[in-house]
């Protein structure tokens, strides 16, 4: 409901601003139903949990970006500019739908649910992806956004399900981060012990961590080890190992998939649902190219 009266009074406004441009005397009783529908918007935020909620995230960035976007397709739509119309309502239609919590989740939860389960109940190593280390103010290393990657791969160690643990990884833009060493600082500041922690420098994407990975496995006789990434990733990295000939089982971490309530709050976009959308696209390329 209040959705539907911020679209309305922002309708009204729109209306009412271009016929007092155009020196209409009908551009006034537009401006009182403006008024009128602000107030009603007020009054829902005032007595209405959901249009409190509702307004928390139309008050964001992104938020003030698709009310904007969409009173520029209505304007277009209302003078007949057919082709400013379409533009807007197209980049409209993409906030909104890479915006949308059900969207989002439903497409990870897809990358996620698509993980086999585990053919070995033990393994030779524990292959930790990078990506789960960011550095605090100090420079010291941190549990990054992905950081339950480091979780799931010190519980298997502890658990005893494998000797040691590779951890992979140099930054692509930073090249003398080492993600690996990060990780293994992280890791033996847990208790793990340092003879346990392997850091592998150099692979600065997926497929250049695999195909190391893939070499080290097969120098050491190897026959099978545990992929520990995020949910969403590893389908890509599984895909790869097997492109590379490594035999690996996949040990999700990271969840991201949620579930979101049926409210109309939820139809409006946010941040955290556009970045579900741009991994399920990065990964989905990712997989078609190889890479």
């Amino acid at each position: 409901m209040a959705l539907l009266a911020v679209l309305i009074t922002l309708w009204f406004a729109i209306v009412a601003l271009r016929r007092w441009q155009e020196g209409r005397p009908d551009w006034k009783p537009l401006a009182w139903a403006t008024v009128l529908g602000g107030l009603a918007s007020i009054g829902l935020l005032l007595v209405d949990l959901e249009a409190q909620k509702m307004a928390s995230r139309l008050a964001t960035p992104l938020g003030v970006a698709w009310l904007l976007v969409f009173a520029v397709a209505l304007d277009a739509l209302r003078a007949r500019r057919w082709a400013s119309a379409g533009a807007a309502l197209l980049a409209w239609l993409l906030l909104t739908l890479g915006g949308n919590d059900w969207l989002s989740s439903w497409l990870i939860g897809r990358l996620e649910r698509s993980v086999p389960p585990p053919a070995a109940e033990r393994w030779d190593a524990v292959v930790l992806l990078g990506g789960g280390t960011d550095l605090g103010p100090d420079g010291q290393p941190e549990l990054g956004f992905s950081g339950d990657r480091l979780r799931v791969a010190h519980a298997l160690l502890r658990a005893g399900r494998a000797p040691l643990i590779l951890a992979t990884g140099t930054d692509l833009y930073e090249g003398e981060r080492s993600l690996g060493a990060e990780a293994a600082a992280i890791l033996i500041g847990w208790g793990a012990d340092p003879a346990q922690v392997v850091a592998v420098p150099g692979p600065q994407n997926t497929r250049q961590e695999i195909a190391r990975v893939a070499e080290i496995a097969r120098a050491q006789g190897w026959r099978r080890v545990a992929l520990v990434s995020s949910a969403w990733h590893l389908p890509r990295a599984l895909a790869l190992a097997e492109r590379y000939g490594l035999p690996a089982d996949g040990i999700p971490a990271d969840h991201r998939a949620g579930r979101a309530a049926l409210s109309p709050v939820f139809l409006v976009p946010v941040a955290r649902s556009l970045l579900l959308t741009q991994q399920w696209c990065w990964e989905t390329i990712g997989r078609l190219v190889g890479r």
